[in-house]
């Protein structure tokens, strides 16, 4: 974004619990919804499977996005995180907690967008997903930012 247009669009707030500085933008998010968004991120990029998270392994994971690093684990995940390194955190060159954050920001500018009519969202039964699209133009589908995969190294317990 030029830099004249950086605090031109309001920023998304659900609390104060957690603050995102992504980009030109501040988001703030209250624990429940940051940490679900975080789990939400884990998933699109395959690191642990849908609804398998238990809180302690999200709480590992909310450190590891807010803080950028996970300084005592609390589960599993955030021991197998500690003790994979690199070979997780840094998977092919591209950043774990670059994603995270970039993929938790996006799904809350799309809620921004949504609460100011500026998208539409619609379910695709076929694809079971939700999809996007500017606001009278159903022809402009926006999809999600295209992402590594971090299935090969996947945390299973």
């Amino acid at each position: 974004m030029a830099p004249e247009n950086r605090h031109t669009h309001p920023n998304y707030s659900s609390g104060e619990d957690y603050i995102l500085e992504f980009r030109s933008f501040r988001y703030g998010f209250n624990s429940v919804d940051f940490a679900q968004r975080v789990e939400m991120a884990a998933v699109e990029l395959g690191l642990v499977q849908a609804g398998l998270l238990r809180n302690d392994e999200c709480a590992d994971l909310v450190q590891l996005v807010a803080g950028g690093s996970i300084e005592f684990p609390v589960s599993s995940l955030g021991e197998y995180l500690l003790e994979r390194g690199d070979d997780v955190l840094t998977l092919h060159g591209e950043s774990l907690i670059y994603w995270l954050r970039e993929l938790v920001f996006r799904s809350a500018w799309l809620d921004l967008r949504l609460m100011e009519g500026q998208l539409e969202v619609a379910f695709e039964d076929e694809d079971g997903e939700f999809v996007y699209f500017p606001a009278g133009h159903r022809s402009r589908r926006i999809g999600p930012p295209p992402h590594p995969s971090w299935q090969e190294v996947a945390y299973t317990r």
